[in-house]
């Protein structure tokens, strides 16, 4: 009896079951030289723990070229559309890359509240001027007063903190410069939000010129407080009626 190589390998293997492995074990009884092959395959075994695996494994490769072959011939073969694996790929890498992006920029703007806090406690002796609370720094003491109830047309004389201009921010809100006179002198851009102010920006300025810069107007203002300026407002300067309005309305 003619027995392939590879069905043989399975029926040593033990892959073979039922009628088929029955006439395999009638043969080899039947059969001398059968009987060797299968007795060399035995020992092969033995001596070389690998070697029937080696062998089962062509089998199933075969095997599975084989049945490839006949799906590819039948017409029902899965094509993959590489085109569109690719088009996944790229944009799990993009989502991820967006993902990563906006932890950075929220990290940024974390720190950046931390340098302004720093910065603050460094160069006001008088730390009660700000508060710093979730990852932002607010306007608080004579500071949150002074934008709450001064007005930049009548500056108070004689203050620590002056404010400066009024102006109605992109958000609906309203932001006000002010400028700190203490040891280092400091001015800076706040804006409205929830009944409290955010300073957005502190600059080192020369404190002889304090009054100067108020009176003048956005053009003598800093450099980074102009830049948050155009930043976060929209439009001119309210004029002082606009400005005595917003103030009595609480700056809503």
């Amino acid at each position: 009896m003619d027995i392939p190589d590879e069905q043989l390998a399975a029926y040593l293997n033990g892959e073979l079951q039922g009628s088929e492995r029955a006439l395999i074990e009638q043969a080899i009884q039947s059969d001398a030289r059968l009987a060797r092959r299968v007795a060399q395959f035995r020992a092969r075994r033995a001596r070389e723990p690998g070697g029937l695996q080696a062998l089962r494994q062509e089998t199933i490769s075969r095997r599975a070229l084989q049945t490839g072959r006949s799906v590819a011939a039948s017409g029902s073969a899965q094509v993959i559309d590489l085109a569109r694996v690719r088009a996944e790929r790229k944009k799990r890498t993009e989502h991820n890359r967006l993902r990563l992006s906006r932890r950075v920029a929220a990290a940024g703007s974390l720190a950046v509240g931390l340098l302004l806090g720093l910065l603050v406690e460094r160069l006001l002796p008088d730390a009660t001027l700000t508060q710093y609370r979730d990852g932002a720094l607010f306007a608080h003491g004579a500071l949150a007063d002074a934008l709450d109830g001064q007005l930049g047309s009548t500056p108070l004389l004689g203050s620590s903190v002056q404010v400066g201009l009024s102006y109605r921010g992109k958000e609906g809100h309203y932001c006000r410069t002010f400028f700190v006179r203490e040891v280092h002198a400091l001015s800076g851009l706040a804006c409205r939000e929830q009944q409290h102010w955010r300073v957005w920006t502190l600059e080192g300025a020369d404190g002889r010129s304090g009054n100067v810069h108020l009176a003048r107007g956005a053009a003598a203002l800093p450099p980074a407080v102009v830049q948050a300026v155009g930043e976060r407002t929209s439009g001119k300067p309210l004029d002082a009626q606009d400005e005595l309005s917003a103030q009595r309305r609480g700056w809503r």
